[in-house]
């Protein structure tokens, strides 16, 4: 089953890769993410994030991104949440920044193969966002839903400090599911978590994204470096620690 959906998740970017112009861009993701334990079954998802485009010689996305998550069991989580996005458009080499309003939903389900972790993510998000029209910003916003799953292994090194993780992750629009902008994007990435203090890890990944545009017609080739600090608080010492990974 899981091979099948790695297979699926590297066949849908290699058919649009084949069908679609290309373009090819480096970027560079900086992220903040934070746990607020309150108890053994609710806790407070936050991150912020910066992302350029041309390493960093230009603006793609800030957002800022925050939700409620409820453990059901050792297993299984819900999460429901809300995230703000400004996004650039550039016109003339001036950047364009427009909003984005995105409510969010998810479940987690994390399990073990010997002495690797496995985390499986599905996410709905619905999207709202700010049209530009004759370059200039508007008060109208095109809805989209987008739905994400995300298949991820982890491997811890050297006493738990260090580890090494690899992923998957396929995003579709379903309203468009008869249409050439069903496909949304597709990440893969690895990269290393280093644990720097009890609450605190750092994390270095290198991304691939395979990106189609909203006209439909250009697949963009990104190539993304990406560092993010994580850190988990609780309001109690004895509340077990949740894992907390990128979104």
């Amino acid at each position: 089953m899981r091979l099948s959906i790695f297979l699926i998740m590297g066949g849908i970017p290699l058919a649009s890769l084949a069908q679609h112009n290309t373009s090819h861009t480096n970027m560079v993701w900086v992220g903040y993410y934070n746990t607020l334990s309150v108890n053994k079954k609710w806790s407070v998802l936050t991150d912020a994030q910066i992302r350029t485009r041309e390493w960093t010689r230009n603006w793609s996305q800030m957002l800022v991104r925050s939700g409620l998550n409820y453990r059901i069991n050792d297993r299984l989580s819900i999460t429901g949440g809300f995230a703000f996005f400004k996004n650039a458009q550039y016109a003339d080499k001036r950047p364009i920044f427009k909003n984005e309003f995105r409510p969010w939903q998810e479940l987690v389900y994390q399990s073990k193969l010997k002495m690797v972790n496995l985390t499986q993510r599905l996410r709905g998000e619905q999207r709202f966002q700010q049209q530009v029209i004759n370059d200039q910003k508007t008060q109208t916003s095109q809805f989209v839903f987008r739905l994400r799953y995300r298949f991820e292994a982890q491997l811890p090194l050297q006493s738990n400090k260090l580890a090494f993780l690899v992923a998957d992750e396929i995003m579709v629009n379903p309203g468009y599911i008869h249409n050439a902008l069903f496909f949304d994007q597709n990440r893969s990435f690895a990269g290393l978590n280093l644990k720097l203090q009890a609450n605190t890890a750092l994390q270095l990944q290198y991304v691939k994204i395979f990106q189609l545009r909203s006209n439909g017609r250009l697949l963009e080739n990104q190539d993304v470096v990406r560092v993010n600090l994580v850190q988990k608080f609780s309001y109690k010492k004895n509340i077990n620690k949740s894992k907390t990974r990128p979104v």
